[in-house]
């Protein structure tokens, strides 16, 4: 019996080739050249589902989606998320938090369409705190979809994690951004405050409501949605 919960689309498939990422990647760059400002999207939980989402496993803890005092203290900044899967682990030895990342996650339908929208309007990186930690170095080989990304970011490789401030210093600094140029979008609300307090705007990803999540930042990126629009909250 799977641990997985099931997806709401399909689960990609084997990787492709090495020379066909390259070759996405460099597409998607010349596809940027002009492009205006830089979307930051954080991955475990942006990119792809959380596990709190993607799993079945009976008696796992609710995470954002109900009644979880730890993981309060990882939205509020007070724990970092590696600690928290480390105490459910030392709870629930039964479960292997590590293969559950890397047979449950998937790629976002909605994260696919919204890269899909703002293609050539905007660079579009990704920026996680470790996920070589749960995957391997290889990581990006495990998520096709990553191909379509201007870059890939790490914390853990910069010096410094989420939600410092620092980190995302580093991170505009990597990419020769201005931060007041980036857009950052994450699901927890302490690396969003990390992401203003170094002069980014940034965007709460509601794990409950991914297509509204979506919806949010296409607006915010200035791009015509299905619903009213709202004021602009970002101009690069």
């Amino acid at each position: 019996m799977t641990s997985c919960a099931p997806p709401p689309g399909d689960r990609p498939g084997p990787p492709p080739p090495v020379d066909a990422v390259r070759s996405r990647r460099r597409q998607a760059l010349r596809r940027t050249r002009g492009a205006s400002g830089t979307l930051l999207l954080d991955m475990g939980g942006v990119v792809i589902p959380t596990l709190f989402e993607s799993t079945a496993v009976p008696g796992f803890p609710a995470g954002p989606i109900g009644v979880d005092a730890e993981y309060r203290a990882v939205e509020r900044g007070e724990l970092q998320e590696r600690d928290y899967w480390a105490k459910l682990a030392a709870r629930r030895p039964d479960i292997d938090i590590g293969s559950l990342w890397r047979d449950c996650s998937y790629v976002r339908s909605e994260v696919l369409r919204l890269i899909a929208r703002v293609a050539g309007r905007v660079r579009v990186v990704a920026f996680t705190n470790d996920m070589a930690h749960w995957f391997g170095d290889d990581w990006p080989q495990r998520f096709p979809a990553v191909a379509e990304f201007d870059g890939v970011l790490e914390a853990a490789k910069l010096g410094v994690l989420k939600p410092s401030p620092d980190a995302f210093l580093a991170a505009a600094s990597a990419l020769g951004e201005d931060p007041r140029r980036c857009l950052f979008v994450d699901d927890l609300a302490a690396n969003l405050d990390g992401a203003r307090r170094a002069g980014m705007a940034a965007e709460l990803f509601e794990v409950t409501d991914p297509a509204a999540s979506t919806a949010r930042v296409a607006r915010a990126l200035g791009l015509p949605a299905d619903e009213p629009a709202r004021r602009r909250v970002w101009s690069p």
